[in-house]
């Protein structure tokens, strides 16, 4: 078992969690969900298949929901594992776990999407620092609170060192992250609205990794980012190895991006 407590957190995913919380109850030595009030059978589902479930009730303030349970639940180890309902764990991750020395503080986590019904083995990958000690690290406070878009969950950003000198690596072995709900474009175009904004604030913590920090901030509100963002997922990531599939997600990642840098232009024009 891997001794480290995976963290759900959820709200209506009934369509998720039967297929990505059975491998983690197999695979980690705590799993809880930490649900917010679901309409959906969220929470049975999770209880039936054996997890503890935890409610959360957002103040609108911060801490959001995954710094309010590092903070507040009583979890059994100091490694945790941030894994979103629509990710799976598969038997090469849990492997490389299993033959890592533990000897850094976190661990950058990648995913493979399915999309169209195909797992993408090329394209852009989502890589989140989402493996790590809760001694060491902590979701920032960032001025959104009156932001659509993100609400009670933190954004899409990664925590923060508390302590100086941490060492991160990576896991090389992809996730998988499968949405059954595809709502995919729905959950981008909130994303969207957020970082707008986020941009117009600068309120972006800094990245953990420098030179990330350094293209994230470069590219941010570039009107060349849709197409740095397209060559990157479907050229040099090779994209096109994955059909017409990988060239839908780049182009869908494209867009995205393109929908963002838009908005900034058309408020700059409007100055």
């Amino acid at each position: 078992m891997i001794q480290a407590t995976a963290i759900v957190c959820v709200k209506n995913e009934g369509k998720n969690l039967p297929n990505s919380l059975p491998p983690l109850i197999k695979k980690f030595a705590e799993v809880i969900v930490v649900d917010s009030h679901s309409t959906d059978g969220t929470g049975k589902i999770a209880t039936d298949l054996g997890v503890k479930v935890h409610q959360f009730s957002w103040n609108n303030q911060y801490p959001k929901k995954r710094q309010w349970v590092l903070d507040n639940l009583d979890l059994k180890h100091n490694w945790v594992f941030m894994c979103d309902a629509d990710e799976i764990i598969t038997d090469n991750f849990t492997r490389e776990l299993s033959t890592i020395d533990w000897d850094a503080d976190g661990y950058f986590v990648k995913s493979d999407m399915v999309w169209n019904g195909k797992r993408l083995k090329f394209g852009m990958k989502n890589n989140k620092l989402c493996l790590f000690k809760k001694s060491a690290f902590e979701y920032p406070v960032v001025d959104d609170l009156n932001i659509d878009g993100m609400g009670e969950i933190e954004g899409h950003y990664q925590p923060i060192a508390t302590q100086d000198s941490v060492i991160i690596k990576d896991i090389k072995s992809p996730i998988i992250h499968d949405d059954k709900k595809g709502d995919w474009f729905n959950r981008h175009d909130h994303y969207t609205k957020w970082e707008i904004e986020m941009n117009a604030r600068e309120a972006w913590p800094i990245d953990p990794i420098h030179h990330r920090e350094l293209i994230k901030d470069a590219i941010r509100t570039s009107p060349l980012r849709p197409y740095i963002v397209f060559i990157y997922s479907y050229i040099l990531n090779a994209g096109f190895m994955d059909g017409m599939a990988g060239f839908n997600y780049a182009m869908a990642r494209s867009r995205y991006t393109y929908n963002i840098v838009h908005a900034i232009q058309q408020t700059n024009d409007g100055r």
